[in-house]
């Protein structure tokens, strides 16, 4: 068994070595630069998040302006909303009327070919989801550094044991039509990897007095819900025809092709610990 897997990772290696360096090369740029916010904490953290936010906006905003127009003001609008949302700490709601104010009024102003209803419904649609995704990422961080090391942990695990389950064992397809290059057999892999991992370091580091069944299921239900969120940022880039969102990290893609597990996952877990932790 050992020295099966050992020659699959070298044909592995060889045949998309090149693409392999690439992979490392990024990790360790997103190592360098994330692991200092995550310890620092408080405004550095907030605003390497947003910019993350940014980022990620800009990456469906691309998207979306091939079959929509776009005033330039609104765009600088747009950007500026993402950042609002992202950093609402305490008036989440609020920011949300702002943004939709913001950007429906000009409705009246530009003409009907340049600026229209769908498109403003659909942007302000593309805005909240990202400025209260990476919202609840902040605001997660600011509650415990444990908690938000607890899901990068979970989606960490969930992405890279189902990326090697499936090379390695995977033989049926999960989803050939979204994301072809995902098997039932990774993310069985992934799921159980990380629900085992996750859960044992919640239970030491987060909450060593929680019900362990009830960390278990919970761990389990987020590692679903972060291989959900790939899937549909995937779905969106079907969609588009496109493979990555952007080139902006070596290897990787871009933000949304890293930071899209992590977002679904933190949204949701904001939701469960309200009603079971």
């Amino acid at each position: 068994m050992s020295f099966f897997i050992v020659k699959k990772v070298y044909i592995l290696y060889n045949y998309n070595g090149d693409n392999m360096k690439m992979r490392l090369l990024g990790a360790a740029i997103l190592i360098v630069v994330l692991v200092p916010l995550l310890i620092l904490g408080d405004i550095y953290f907030e605003i390497g998040v947003a910019a993350i936010a940014a980022l990620s906006f800009r990456e469906l905003l691309l998207l979306f302006k091939k079959k929509n127009n776009i005033p330039l003001i609104m765009e600088i609008f747009s950007y500026i909303s993402v950042v609002v949302l992202t950093l609402s700490l305490d008036s989440i709601l609020q920011a949300i009327a702002l943004v939709i104010m913001i950007l429906f009024i000009p409705l009246i102003i530009f003409k009907k070919n340049e600026y229209t209803f769908s498109s403003v419904t659909s942007l302000v649609g593309i805005i909240i989801f990202i400025g209260v995704i990476f919202h609840s990422v902040i605001n997660i961080r600011l509650g415990s550094l444990w908690e938000i090391l607890y899901l990068l942990s979970i989606t960490i695990l969930t992405d890279t044991f189902a990326y090697l389950g499936g090379k390695f064992l995977g033989k049926n397809k999960l989803l050939e039509r979204i994301s072809p290059n995902k098997t039932i057999e990774g993310s069985l892999i992934g799921l159980i990897v990380s629900t085992s991992i996750s859960s044992v370091l919640y239970l030491l580091f987060v909450d060593p007095g929680a019900n362990i069944a009830i960390v278990v299921i919970i761990s389990f239900a987020l590692s679903i819900i972060g291989q959900i969120g790939d899937l549909v940022f995937s779905a969106i880039k079907r969609e588009f025809e496109v493979k990555d969102y952007s080139n902006l990290i070596p290897g990787h893609g871009g933000m949304l092709d890293r930071f899209d597990s992590i977002a679904f996952v933190s949204l949701f877990y904001i939701v469960i610990k309200l009603l079971f932790l």
